[in-house]
């Protein structure tokens, strides 16, 4: 999906300026990362941030933001997020502990300031997600 915006465009010597724009923009994903992985060691991201092919790196996500992580990790490893404890978070994630595929998560406001990402069959594999800003009182 693309968004493109002008605020004003000159045709024929007359200037239209744009006032408004319509659509949610639900859909708009602020950074997609692709997932490989090393053997059961480790998941591989690729993509914002300066990541290419780096090991279990510590993401850190913004409340309110959409992203997107790729799983092309070769069918073995689910991609789960998870609370602290290990179970699944589900609160924004669609396909939550996929083996392959997009794994989306929309961070709701409400979401806890530390979770983790983790393989569901390797327990290996996996990091800290950093939700920010951080709402300890």
């Amino acid at each position: 999906n693309t968004l493109e915006a002008e605020s004003s465009l000159t045709y024929d010597g007359t200037t239209l300026t744009a006032s408004s724009f319509s659509g949610g923009g639900n859909d708009i994903v602020t950074s997609r990362w692709t997932l490989g992985a090393n053997g059961s060691s480790d998941y591989t991201f690729t993509g914002p941030g300066g990541l290419s092919g780096t090991a279990d790196p510590k993401i850190y996500l913004a409340r309110g933001q959409t992203y997107e992580f790729v799983n092309n990790s070769g069918g073995s490893h689910p991609f789960q997020i998870q609370d602290s404890g290990g179970s699944p978070y589900n609160t924004g994630v669609t396909n939550n502990g996929a083996s392959s595929g997009t794994i989306t998560f929309a961070v709701p406001f409400s979401a806890p300031n530390t979770l983790q990402y983790k393989c569901t069959s390797h327990s290996s594999m996996g990091n800290t997600i950093i939700v920010y800003p951080d709402l300890s009182p």
